[in-house]
């Protein structure tokens, strides 16, 4: 928006109320989070990837998450258009300035420039949260194909296990050990799993469009993701209620709201010195009533939505945390049945149901280190509130 023009405005309407300002100062709001040096965290895919891991093929081009994002930026047709607008408006803004600014016709012209700013400052807001639900969006979708690709390992790795588990049931069967029923409950099993698999694979293709499309490439393309998975454990050094209080604020739909409302409230004190009709001030303070219950009403949402995301990362936490101390104890069980196997006290198939069991643990771990990374994001970054 032309800085002239702005600037003669605001001491119009000055004389009549003053614009609050969007809520406190980001600086006021103190937390422990991800900083600049905290942020080169070690990467723990590799960590837990003992048994299993995301896809790699080298023939395959590698997709960074960033590249990933600037793709998607640039391929969004809602944010390539709210850009467009913007500049159409921006022109007619400063012709409705000019025209008010030279009107004879009382306060109306200023009204409607005031309106019209209010709208145009909305949608500078509402070009910076599309570009976040953007990059967020493709972060979901970024992780969700990662985790499929290790789902659709660990569900391979389970039935090499059942298909041993079947073939040793086949001999228990002829030796009379066990009955036909228990046998055909483990055969219909194996291939109820073998059917699963198939749905993760057609799943995992169908991410993989969505994807492209996100991206504005070849639906069949197909890439290596890196992305590394990074567990920060969420501190704050004031209490959870100020802390969410000044997220509040500094959001993105809360200040849209709130720039809604001192527009109208300028409005409003402006509508009786110009109005002729009986019901102009009633109407203006009908608007103004429902303008600051929008306002009242968005803070609400916002803080309810932000105390449970932060309640969800608390017992997010909690789970990584017990669920470290149960991966050690399967790490172990799994040596202790390796030294058992190569001793030739424990069996082939007891040392696979113990690999697998380390491998389902790590990978339950890796997801609730993503579901943490998505969390945070959404709890800090007040574009997308």
């Amino acid at each position: 928006m032309k800085k002239r023009y702005v600037a003669v405005l605001s001491a119009i309407v000055t004389a009549f109320s003053p614009v609050a300002s969007f809520g406190a100062d980001e600086s006021t709001v103190s937390e422990t989070t991800v900083s600049e040096e905290q942020n080169q965290q070690t990467d723990l895919t590799e960590q837990f990837s003992t048994f299993i891991t995301s896809q790699y093929d080298e023939e395959l081009e590698t997709l960074t998450f960033d590249d990933a994002v600037e793709k998607a930026l640039r391929n969004n047709s809602s944010l390539n258009n709210l850009k467009a607008s913007m500049d159409l408006a921006e022109t007619q803004l400063e012709i409705q300035y000019l025209e008010a600014y030279s009107s004879e016709d009382g306060f109306s012209g200023l009204i409607s420039f005031l309106n019209s700013q209010s709208s145009y400052q909305n949608s500078e807001l509402s070009i910076v949260a599309q570009e976040e639900s953007v990059k967020h969006s493709m972060k979901q979708s970024y992780i969700n194909i990662i985790e499929l690709q290790r789902n659709i390992a660990l569900s391979e790795l389970a039935l090499k296990n059942d298909e041993l588990n079947l073939a040793l049931s086949k001999i228990k069967l002829s030796n009379g050990k066990i009955s036909q029923s228990e046998y055909d409950n483990l055969n219909l099993a194996y291939n109820t799993a073998k059917e699963q698999l198939e749905t993760q694979k057609d799943t995992l293709e169908m991410e993989y469009v969505s994807l492209n499309i996100l991206m504005g490439t070849d639906i069949n393309k197909r890439y290596n993701f890196v992305m590394d998975a990074v567990y920060e454990p969420f501190e704050l050094d004031i209490p959870v209620e100020s802390y969410i209080n000044g997220k509040v604020a500094l959001s993105n739909s809360v200040r849209q709201a709130e720039k809604s409302y001192e527009t109208t409230k300028q409005t409003s004190k402006l509508t009786p010195l110009n109005s002729s009709e009986i019901g102009g001030y009633q109407s203006a303070q009908n608007s103004l009533n429902s303008a600051e219950m929008s306002y009242e009403d968005a803070k609400d949402s916002v803080y309810e939505s932000l105390y449970q995301k932060y309640n969800s990362i608390v017992q997010e936490e909690k789970d990584y945390t017990a669920g470290l101390d149960e991966l050690k104890l399967l790490q172990d069980e799994f040596e202790r049945v390796q030294v058992k196997y190569l001793n030739g006290n424990a069996s082939y198939y007891e040392l696979l149901t113990a690999q697998y069991n380390v491998a389902e643990k790590e990978n339950t771990l890796l997801s609730s280190v993503y579901s943490h990374m998505l969390l945070s994001e959404e709890l800090t970054n007040t574009e997308l509130m």
